[in-house]
């Protein structure tokens, strides 16, 4: 075999190997953590990390405001949906409705 076909021939196998282990083997789906009462910071971790990195979780302030939540830190989850243990998805992502510390009603 010259030189060239073995070139070939290995650029085949890794672009194989590479699209059999690229994001099609993740999960589809994954069990919701309880994240409920805890620290922002920590439940957004929680949960990238149950995803491996696929989903961050989507959030809105308890209270309706309209705040961002920049510094993770700084709030805490007064309700999740779907609860634990339920379902979470690209299709269904997780939620968490969030406040200031001591706000959660």
């Amino acid at each position: 075999m010259t030189k060239r076909a073995i070139g070939l021939v290995g650029a085949v196998t890794v672009l194989a190997a590479i699209g059999l282990a690229g994001p099609a083997a993740a999960a589809d789906s994954w069990e919701m953590p309880d994240v409920e009462g805890a620290i922002l910071q920590e439940a957004h971790d929680t949960i990238v990390s149950t995803t491996e990195g696929v989903l961050v979780p989507e959030t809105s302030t308890a209270d309706g405001t309209p705040y961002e939540q920049i510094n993770l830190t700084n709030w805490v989850v007064c309700a999740q949906s779907p609860a634990a243990g339920g379902t979470i998805s690209a299709e269904a992502p997780p939620e968490l409705e969030v406040a200031r510390f001591n706000s959660c009603e």
